[in-house]
């Protein structure tokens, strides 16, 4: 299934303030399944699945003074599903070398140092990876956080204490401690 942005026609209970959304939202929601899964079959496949549902519930998602909320929490659940039916299937794709398409070796660097974060991030228990990708990529409050994940500031403020301290023990022991947490 896809969503068509142009085709808010179409569905007179969708109405044009529809574009604009997805084309504003769709890829904070893929940056943010980033962080999550290395896939990007899964990747597609769930933010696809996000604003399919954004579109079908446009009506409510659009009385919302932010929506990111919802559509964090509507993506972590999508992709938790894409990942079942993948694990499921025993269906995986091969992961794209990002890093190829960079031209010079600092940038190499640079981005082999961001992958090696975001790979570490990944190995985290699920609660633990999404409230870090939410502070690294969005850089959101605690209150935010826990709406999205559907837990207390509290256990948002543990989970990123736990995600700190695991990074900074696999960061420092992996490479002899070349990169901090």
């Amino acid at each position: 299934m896809f969503v068509t942005v142009s085709g808010s026609h179409e569905n007179p209970a969708v109405p044009d303030q529809f574009t604009p959304f997805f084309l504003e939202w769709e890829p904070q929601v893929r940056r943010y399944l980033v962080w999550l899964e290395g896939d990007l079959s899964l990747i597609d496949d769930a933010a696809q699945e996000t604003m399919i549902s954004a579109y079908r519930y446009w009506q409510r998602l659009s009385t919302l003074e932010q929506p990111r909320a919802w559509l964090f929490k509507v993506a972590g659940q999508r992709l938790a599903d894409a990942q079942e039916a993948r694990s499921r299937l025993g269906v995986f794709t091969e992961l794209p070398d990002v890093c190829d398409s960079f031209a010079s070796r600092d940038e190499i660097g640079t981005c082999d140092d961001r992958l090696h974060i975001l790979e570490a991030v990944r190995r985290l228990p699920p609660q633990q990876a999404a409230a870090m990708a939410l502070l690294i990529q969005y850089d959101l409050p605690f209150r935010e956080i826990a709406d999205i994940l559907g837990i207390s500031v509290g256990a948002v403020k543990k989970h990123l204490h736990l995600a700190r301290k695991r990074l900074k023990e696999w960061l420092d022991t992996e490479e002899g401690g070349s990169h901090g947490a």
